[in-house]
């Protein structure tokens, strides 16, 4: 059933008080912004679709997490860029991160690995030329915002207090949370609370990350998981995890979404719905209903 109950049949979106959000690929739409950086090491490669591009992208980048779990997502995804580039080029792999080394020596380090170029970013802006590499990895605040994101989150926060728990850091997400947010005297809604995986020293699905939200949903705003629903376009890495330890979960399976697609066990969430407009929407029928 699409916008509304999956598994969890009588189940209702009021009977929680929390929402945590996955945000690149529920609230952003990350698969365009990242096709569109890695067009140039693509081109002329033997990945032509956009499946076998984010699949190639999310193999590495999965890797690397699990490889670097307290590496910062800016450093993170810049490596990415190097080893798919590597991989799709025949080049040599990037070196290893230079132990206790700082984000100039990683940075360093990536320059040397070499790469067709995606331009600087926005985030760079002013802080002059950009290896390829690093650039990808400031690429996420060019990263757009899916259409009916901003006004779902403003119904939402009118019956739910909205919280994050990212694959990224602090620094990144400040971007994201701009854009999201809008100039201070137009927002209509606000995050509760922001959790990242800088902040967890892992990177979902390890279930210390997930862990250390829960924890930090309780100290800092005391509901227990129960009242929570993990919101999330993920499956791999968010919604079957989560159902996994008995958390309420609403899929939000967007249209041509590749990025951690399980249709099996996107099923078994508690609510599902195509899009957060439909999630928005399905909450206000519970509320004109109540």
């Amino acid at each position: 059933m699409w916008g509304g109950n999956g598994a969890g049949q009588n189940a209702k979106l009021l009977q929680h008080k929390v929402l945590t959000f996955d945000v690149y690929g529920t609230l952003m739409d990350w698969e365009t912004g990242i096709l569109k950086a890695l067009e140039p090491i693509v081109a002329g490669t033997s990945l032509k679709s956009k499946a076998e591009i984010l699949d190639a992208f999310e193999s590495v980048e999965t890797e690397l997490q699990a490889r670097y779990p307290e590496m910062r997502y800016s450093e993170l995804l810049a490596r990415t860029h190097a080893e798919l580039d590597a991989r799709l080029h025949g080049k040599p792999r990037p070196p290893e991160p230079t132990a206790g080394g700082t984000e100039a020596t990683v940075e360093t380090d990536l320059k040397e690995a070499g790469s067709t170029s995606v331009g600087s970013s926005a985030s760079a802006e002013g802080a002059g030329e950009v290896d390829p590499h690093t650039a990808f990895g400031q690429s996420i605040a060019q990263w757009p915002v899916f259409p009916d994101t901003i006004p779902a989150l403003a119904y939402l926060s009118q019956h739910f207090k909205l919280t994050v728990l990212s694959n990224v850091d602090r620094a990144s997400f400040s971007a994201t949370q701009r854009v999201l947010g809008g100039p201070p005297e137009a927002r209509n809604f606000a995050f509760t609370a922001v959790y990242t995986a800088e902040d967890a020293g892992a990177y979902k699905p390890d279930p210390k990350a997930r862990a250390y939200a829960l924890r930090r949903i309780e100290e800092d705003l005391g509901f227990k998981s129960h009242e929570v629903i993990v919101v999330a376009n993920s499956v791999e890495a968010d919604i079957a995890p989560s159902h996994k330890i008995g958390l309420a979960t609403a899929w939000v399976n967007r249209e041509g979404s590749v990025i951690g697609k399980n249709e099996v066990e996107g099923s078994r969430a508690t609510f599902k719905f195509r899009s957060l407009g439909e999630m928005a929407e399905a909450l206000r029928r519970e509320v004109e209903g109540a």
